[in-house]
């Protein structure tokens, strides 16, 4: 379970440039996760800005019978610094409010091209190699690969204390029902190395910062979804 939540938390062929041009908008969003026809968990996500910085802020916590076994709240903050439209991941952080072994941060050095990372109660660096995005910032990827026209990106993608070549690909479009709404969706998948999960991601093409739904899929086990259940544009 919990793995399963930190990972929702907690894509012609080229590497986007940073994100140019990409007009950030802050949100209030409110998720029910869903593990096969279960309703698990409830996620806020949100994205705020703070002077050149803006973060995605999420929070899970179990629900139902869920609870009586897991009672922990799960916290995952992206931090972005935007210089002249460009957003560039500055720091990322995982907690969980009943377990200290949890805890996860990585800061950002891109003069040095340095992550200095904490995970499992070690601390080390690792180098970037390219542009780096996490379970937060894809949205942003997303966003900035609509506005070059791309079909599919390979990218380095930051996933438990480390960096991991991965693949983000637009499959086509979909329909939705949201509060008895039907809305049109793009619809995207995630592959990464090392890794049998794929995701797939569904936006609204004129908001692809907020995703509609996550849906994560892996051989022998029930599918996993976030749906939104309301949005506050702020």
């Amino acid at each position: 379970m919990y793995r399963t939540v930190i990972l929702l938390l907690t894509i012609f062929l080229a590497v986007p440039g940073v994100a140019e041009e990409i007009r950030l908008t802050p949100y209030q969003a409110s998720y029910a996760l869903y593990r096969g026809k279960l309703n698990i968990a409830s996620t806020e996500l949100s994205l705020v800005q703070s002077g050149r910085y803006w973060r995605w802020r999420q929070t899970s916590k179990a629900k139902g019978i869920y609870a009586l076994f897991i009672n922990q709240k799960l916290y995952a903050e992206t931090t972005l610094l935007g210089l002249e439209n460009q957003y560039r991941i500055h720091n990322i952080l995982l907690m969980d409010d009943e377990d200290d072994d949890r805890f996860e941060n990585a800061r950002f050095d891109w003069n040095n091209r340095q992550i200095d990372i904490q995970y499992k109660n070690k601390r080390y660096t690792a180098t970037m190699p390219g542009e780096v995005y996490n379970a937060h910032n894809i949205h942003l990827l997303v966003a900035n690969m609509l506005n070059q026209n791309l079909q599919e990106s390979v990218f380095y993608y930051y996933r438990r204390g480390k960096l991991v070549k991965s693949r983000l690909k637009r499959t086509g479009k979909s329909t939705l029902e949201i509060n008895k709404k039907r809305i049109e969706v793009l619809v995207f998948e995630q592959t990464t190395e090392g890794s049998s999960s794929k995701y797939k991601y569904f936006y609204d093409p004129e908001k692809p910062l907020l995703p509609i739904k996550i849906e994560r899929t892996k051989p022998e086990k029930k599918t996993t979804v976030m749906l939104l259940q309301s949005v506050e544009w702020r």
